[in-house]
């Protein structure tokens, strides 16, 4: 019979607990390596799913008609992205924001005015501030797009609402200020037909696509 010494027997414990220690560790590491997987793959999927509903086809068409954006298929994306999302946010028709840069800007993000109205929407600086005072802070910060299209959102929404909805007389005051709402004040600048040009014709070439659609699915007759 072999004897084991006490030494020996409390260096086998030690061992073993150590050894059942780091066993717990490494099960406890593989758990939240697993988890964190896990959560990075359902934030891509999350985050696919986000872009492809933040993206309009004939959107990227009509950008393509602008200098600034014509040959950076990444800058289009990522400004229809922030019409689509930012004009759910604030309830209006993202054709009509889209309709209003293409008129303001032409889709250039670092377009300034003689007036010194900067980026996408054209905002004014004070008006910029006073509308949305926690993300504007300088001038400049209206080169960002997400800044520049919160601002000119929620402008053109309060234009909107005290209007009572009147998208008309919402646009002449979004460009020429509340001067606009005077009696028989003039759009010397033909601003809100070039803006609703814009407006019809998403809307006309919405309508077209969607017959097409139709008629590709048999449901409509051709013709």
């Amino acid at each position: 019979m072999y004897l084991v010494s006490e030494h020996a027997l409390r260096l086998l414990t030690h061992t073993r607990r150590k050894y059942l220690a780091g066993m717990g560790i490494m099960v406890m590491a593989l758990t939240l390596l697993g988890g964190y997987t896990l959560k990075l793959h359902w934030d891509l999927a999350w985050e696919r799913a986000s872009q492809a509903s933040a993206y309009d086809p004939l959107y990227d068409e009509m950008m393509k008609e602008f200098d600034a954006t014509r040959d950076d298929p990444h800058l289009r994306r990522y400004i229809i992205a922030k019409i689509m999302s930012l004009a759910k946010k604030y309830e209006i028709d993202p054709d009509l924001l889209f309709a209003v840069i293409a008129v303001e800007s032409e889709f250039n993000t670092v377009a300034k005015s003689h007036k010194n109205a900067r980026g996408l929407g054209q905002v004014m600086f004070t008006t910029a501030k006073a509308i949305n005072p926690t993300l504007v802070e300088k001038p400049d910060d209206l080169y960002d797009v997400h800044v520049n299209l919160s601002s000119a959102l929620k402008y053109l929404k309060s234009n909107m609402k005290r209007g009572k909805e009147d998208q008309r007389t919402a646009l002449m005051v979004y460009y020429y200020g509340e001067v606009a709402r005077q009696k028989d004040f003039r759009d010397r600048d033909n601003y809100v037909p070039k803006v609703l040009t814009y407006y019809d014709l998403l809307k006309s070439r919405r309508f077209g696509a969607r017959e097409e659609a139709m008629k590709g699915t048999g449901l409509m007759p051709k013709g």
